[in-house]
């Protein structure tokens, strides 16, 4: 285990008392939420759904949703659809009151209303005047790549885009409040911004993908930097990109990420690439990091989300809860750590290959996973992803899991029709997932049966989100359309 050295007194005797991460806490039978599941920004209510990862722990659950269950999922149907995206949608649609908010991958930001899907607003996060051309302003042969989500607060919205640019709008119109321009060198392989932010207290933390990594902290108010943290710190080469969006410990003040791999592989280790790392979210001085692969020339980066969670154990009574951290790699399975020390506690690799792309979730006492695995196929007479008889292919298969938390236990394993590529949203005991073969799917939480099934018309990259007896998501990825936001609902209604 890495730790720095330079712990406050307030932080160190905090973590004391904590006893290295376990804690004492009286609950109710209906369980009690954390304090980031009971905290709403400003202008966002129970049962919204106001940044990628539902709360400041990442924990993908939405606790107040209590329409779809169960005993009424199959009866899902199309609310509407949304066929006005210009690109692929891989952001997590956000939901607050009467607007859904989302990215497409080119570039765009839109405001769509939650009953009809009628769209109030669409940003360009090239144009930084009116009317003027996206080519006067685009780097050459520049990168769009609007994936990450936004995050609402105050009737503000918050995001990156592929310009190295954080953005923040207001949320009624579209309007441009501020941008800041976090890294100048802009173009393919060099700066892009493909992370989701965390806005808490008036700051706004986000990273910065491809380039030199880092992740920033900066004014919400105005942009202005606050901080920064460069994941390769004096290194000969650029790497350690910040993939996905950060976690916080608002008790504590710690905000965490995940980093991925180098870019280019000298003799020795580069710090902090595919590292967890903990920073004082006042200062962004570093707390704790583990490296989970110092060396790396196969891209194993560190890509699903870092989820904040209290794991209780499975036989001892009492109410003594761990406080942990975990996230995911490519390959290597799901690592957890003591959220305080850095401490390892378990690792669980669930296939030979890695995790989705931010396919974590935490509910339940249960941590909930996709993992993919890949194997050499010969194709059959007739092969529905249009390959000829007899040719060899590599096919991605994954299985969707839960796991328990203190752990590592496999709890229940359901086998999926196909991989997936982006996140999964938890609710009202369901489980919601997307695979690349279009499949929409909910599981019940306690066994991984599927309760309810949608095939979409083409493949599907897009996040899920549910809210106030909604569920969003959208179909198509890079290349191969349909590009839908979709709005289910009970009966359509």
């Amino acid at each position: 285990m890495q730790r720095e050295n330079r712990w406050n007194r307030r932080r160190f005797l905090s973590t004391m008392a904590m006893g290295g991460g376990m804690l004492a806490a009286t609950r109710s039978a209906l369980g009690a939420l954390l304090p980031q599941q009971s905290y709403f920004p400003a202008g966002v209510k129970a049962g919204d759904w106001a940044m990628i990862g539902h709360d400041l722990h990442n924990t993908r659950f939405n606790p107040y949703e209590n329409t779809i269950a169960p005993n009424n999922v199959s009866r899902l149907k199309v609310k509407w659809t949304f066929d006005l995206a210009g690109d692929f949608i891989q952001s997590t649609p956000v939901v607050v009151g009467d607007r859904v908010y989302f990215a497409s991958y080119d570039g765009h930001f839109y405001g769509v209303e939650t009953q009809t899907g009628e769209m109030k607003w669409k940003m360009n996060a090239w144009n930084l005047k009116p009317g003027e051309p996206i080519a006067d302003l685009r780097p050459p042969n520049s990168p769009t790549e609007m994936r990450g989500s936004a995050f609402y607060d105050g009737g503000r919205l918050y995001f990156g885009a592929g310009t190295g640019k954080v953005h923040s709008v207001d949320a009624a119109t579209g309007r441009e409040i501020w941008s800041t321009q976090l890294d100048p060198d802009v173009g393919p392989n060099q700066t892009h911004i493909s992370s989701s932010p965390l806005v808490y207290d008036g700051k706004v933390f986000i990273g910065v993908s491809s380039g030199k990594g880092q992740f920033a902290c900066l004014d919400a108010g105005t942009g202005a930097v606050r901080w920064r943290f460069w994941t390769v710190p004096g290194a000969p080469t650029a790497g350690g990109s910040v993939w996905t969006a950060p976690a916080i410990d608002t008790e504590q003040g710690i905000v965490y990420n995940v980093t991925g791999n180098p870019k280019a592989f000298p003799g020795g280790p580069i710090l902090f690439t595919e590292s967890i790392l903990a920073n004082d979210m006042e200062s962004g001085e570093l707390l704790w990091y583990q490296q989970i692969r110092p060396r790396d020339p196969y891209d194993f980066d560190i890509h699903t989300h870092p989820v904040l969670f209290e794991a209780r154990h499975p036989t001892f009574r009492g109410d003594t809860v761990r406080r942990c951290l975990g996230a995911g790699t490519k390959a290597g399975g799901f690592h957890v750590f003591d959220r305080y020390t850095g401490e390892p506690y378990w690792r669980s690799m669930v296939t030979n290959d890695g995790l989705a792309l931010n396919a974590t979730a935490f509910a339940y006492n249960k941590i909930y996973l996709i993992s993919n695995s890949s194997a050499s196929v010969t194709s059959p007479d007739v092969d529905p992803l249009g390959y000829s008889r007899g040719e060899r292919y590599r096919e991605s298969l994954s299985v969707t899991v839960a796991l328990h938390p203190y752990t590592g236990e496999v709890l229940w394993w359901t086998p999926n029709s196909a991989s997936a590529q982006n996140t999964i949203a938890v609710g009202n005991r369901l489980l919601y997932q997307g695979l690349v073969d279009g499949t929409l799917q909910a599981l019940h939480v306690e066994t991984g049966e599927p309760l309810w099934s949608y095939q979409l018309p083409g493949p599907r990259r897009g996040g899920i989100s549910i809210s106030n007896g909604t569920l969003y998501t959208s179909c198509g990825t890079v290349g191969r359309p349909p590009y839908t936001l979709y709005a289910f609902s009970i009966d359509g209604n």
